[in-house]
């Protein structure tokens, strides 16, 4: 009988994953902290799995948290982008130099 051992934090890098997919647009500051996390802790559990993979499982939510959080930083990235874009678009259009020079 093999004894196995669940790779450290696997469960929580998926769920980090899919936290940054729903919260990223939450002004895209959430998706993108969540996301780095898991990203993190994702390359330490891949490193791990690589130098004794027969001891671990838990690849697949490695790997699923992954995918996630990649998915999560690119949509928050996109968000907070256009969050940014149209912050600027609106300072533009106030009259805020008309304001000023009188």
């Amino acid at each position: 009988m093999e004894n196995k051992q669940q790779l450290p934090n696997a469960t929580i890098i998926l769920i980090f994953g899919i936290v940054s997919i729903v919260t990223c647009f939450c002004y895209g500051i959430l998706g993108l902290i969540f996301g780095i996390v898991a990203l993190v802790l994702s390359k330490k559990a891949i490193e791990l799995y690589n130098t004794n993979p027969e001891l671990y499982t838990g690849y697949e939510n490695v790997k699923a948290g992954k995918i996630c959080a990649i998915i999560g930083i690119v949509l928050s990235s996109l968000y907070l982008l256009f969050i940014i874009g149209y912050l600027v678009l609106i300072g533009t259009m106030m009259p805020w130099g008309e304001i000023l020079n009188q």
